[in-house]
């Protein structure tokens, strides 16, 4: 039995697999939305032939993702005891299950209740009845946690393998010789041919861990062979060997296996022509997936991996249920298909980042979303508080320009020129909440960008006076868009946005205190030329000259230009900012640190 030692606990191939597979993961669950499946909520568009179209990814995507999930767990276990790897398998998995379980699904399960009909109360009145004894009686739902679960538990059994080096030593043995040369191919397939013959019909697939026969021969089969198999070169040899091959039959199986799911002949014979062709396509594919990893990809590291990597547990937590609130509040726009489905990914993906964006530098919450947490030894760089607010403040506007384009294209007819913003937050708008939402972060984002500003300016001059009055106008003009937002135009209250246009004497403020700073002057012009831009259109937008310019033909094509430029000038001043501050963070020692 040949076996090299392991040096690293990684493999960059198996890690960017496991990356793409969750990308496809979360493109397929928007395919769901659309497809004619059971799913939690659907679109109002639903199309036929993706009945046949996810069966591009759907006989091996979760099977590869198990396998390695093994092999990563193998890797993982080469430098621990069988106890260090069980406590650190629970320490990653279950702080999220619950979490997940208690909150993030709940949300999900909540929205499918009222959509589907069989609930109209408040989310507080669905906790309640999900974990009364009413709910907890039918059992508590994981929806797409299921996964964890199941990692969870072949955890214990590939743990409990660590404990008897001799039988693993025998099981290796005798799985090397099995996969050797062209039957690295054939066996696995043969073994998932058998199992979706025999065991399918019984049990389907259920997600369920109790009754879930076919599902753990095949999720567990997976599992163990990525857990045993990792190490051995001759099993990667051969795959890279058989890569071509794989792939092959792989594109051969596929078409074949489409039309038998489509045509009423494709399930004669009780099934067994339909589950060999199954069985087929999901080991090529397979195979030819860790071939092609092995051959190319296992050097093939640097930073967006790295980042890729760490952050794919927290978007698999977050992206099911940010893709269902997604769809509950988009589908009523009754958008085109194809912009409808573009938005949706765009949504999942992107809240999904924000959140690990934001999470990764909370370390009480890191552990609940996947995250391990920050050793003790781990040095803050300098200014990294600060930078990370600034951050915030460039990514403050560009959240407001989203709710206002996903506002817009949801409100059939907006008038640029005769309407204001606020409109698409007020009673006459289809989804108000979009747009009063998107304000209301941004709100909170404003506040905490001014408490970045601030401090970025003390940071560079030690002027506090200054720095204060600075993230003070921020906070207020926080506080004006979050309160506008939870009373919509045209409620009195509304106004309080006005405390936001403070924000237009920022920059006279940043001026002040950076002026003794020699190496701003470009940042300096740009916010003298803000500062005077929006002088102006205040003195044409309140009528001071020339009275008549402004009227409401054009008064929305007036309110645009100002906005812009009070929202857009806070994204650029943040991002120079935050670039000195780098820029001064490495002159420092690494040992220098600061808040």
């Amino acid at each position: 039995m040949s076996q090299t030692p392991a040096l690293s606990t990684r493999r960059n191939d198996l890690d960017w697999i496991r990356v793409a597979a969750f990308g496809l993961l979360i493109l397929y669950h928007v395919t769901l939305v659309y497809a004619p499946y059971d799913w939690h909520v659907h679109s109002a568009h639903t199309f036929d032939w993706l009945h046949e179209a996810v069966l591009i990814t759907n006989p091996w995507r979760l099977t590869l993702l198990f396998l390695v999930s093994g092999a990563a767990l193998r890797l993982m276990a080469t430098r621990r005891t069988p106890g260090r790897t069980l406590r650190d398998r629970a320490e990653r998995l279950l702080p999220p299950l619950i979490f997940g379980t208690l909150l993030l699904v709940p949300i999900q399960s909540w929205i499918e209740a009222i959509d589907k009909g069989g609930f109209d109360g408040t989310f507080i009145d669905w906790l309640v009845h999900e974990f009364g004894p009413t709910g907890l009686s039918n059992g508590v739902p994981v929806n797409h946690l299921w996964f964890i679960v199941y990692i969870a538990v072949y955890s214990l059994v590939a743990v409990a393998l660590l404990t008897s080096p001799a039988l693993m030593e025998r099981l290796e043995g005798w799985l090397v010789l099995a996969t050797a040369g062209w039957r690295v191919l054939m066996v696995p397939m043969a073994y998932l041919i058998v199992i979706r013959i025999v065991l399918f019909p019984l049990f389907g697939i259920t997600n369920r861990l109790s009754w879930d026969g076919y599902n753990h021969f095949l999720s567990l089969g997976a599992f163990l062979f990525g857990f045993l198999m990792v190490k051995h070169e001759k099993l990667w040899a051969g795959l890279e060997r058989h890569r071509r091959t794989a792939a092959l039959i792989a594109l051969i199986a596929l078409p074949v296996m489409m039309v038998q799911a489509a045509h009423p002949g494709g399930a004669t014979w009780f099934g067994i022509p339909r589950a060999i062709v199954f069985g087929i396509d999901q080991w090529a594919v397979i195979a030819a997936i860790l071939g092609y990893g092995s051959r190319y990809l296992r050097q093939a590291s640097g930073p967006v991996l790295r980042y890729l990597v760490d952050a794919t547990f927290t978007l698999y937590l977050a992206h099911q249920t940010v893709l269902v609130v997604a769809v509950w509040f988009i589908r009523p726009a009754n958008l085109h298909a194809p912009l409808e489905a573009t938005a949706l990914v765009g949504i999942t993906f992107g809240v999904s980042l924000l959140i690990y964006e934001i999470v990764k530098r909370v370390p009480l919450i890191r552990p609940l979303w996947g995250l391990k947490p920050l050793p003790d030894t781990v040095v803050r760089p300098r200014y990294a508080r600060r930078r990370s607010l600034l951050i915030v403040g460039m990514a403050a506007p560009l959240l407001a320009l989203t709710a206002v384009l996903i506002g817009v294209a949801t409100y059939p007819g907006f008038d640029h020129a005769r309407q204001y913003l606020s409109e698409l937050g007020g009673a006459s708008a289809p989804l108000p909440l979009i747009f009063n939402g998107g304000v209301f972060i941004a709100g909170l984002m404003c506040m905490a960008a001014g408490v970045g500003f601030g401090l970025a300016i003390h940071g560079l001059t030690e002027r506090w006076i200054v720095a204060s009055l600075t993230g003070l106008v921020f906070i207020l003009a926080g506080i004006g868009l979050a309160v506008s937002s939870l009373y919509p135009w045209p409620d009195p209250r509304h106004m309080a946005i006005n405390l936001g246009l403070g924000i237009q004497i920022a920059p006279l403020l940043l001026l002040w205190g950076l002026w003794s700073h020699v190496d701003l002057r470009r940042l300096k012009v740009f916010l003298f030329v803000t500062f005077v831009a929006m002088a102006i259109l205040t003195v044409f937008t309140h009528h001071m000259i020339l009275p008549g310019t402004v009227n409401p033909a054009n008064v929305g094509l007036w309110e645009r230009a100002y906005a812009i430029i009070l929202v857009g000038w806070v994204g650029i001043a943040a991002f120079v900012l935050e670039r000195r501050l780098k820029v001064q963070a490495d002159r420092h020692s690494p040992d220098d640190l600061a808040p």
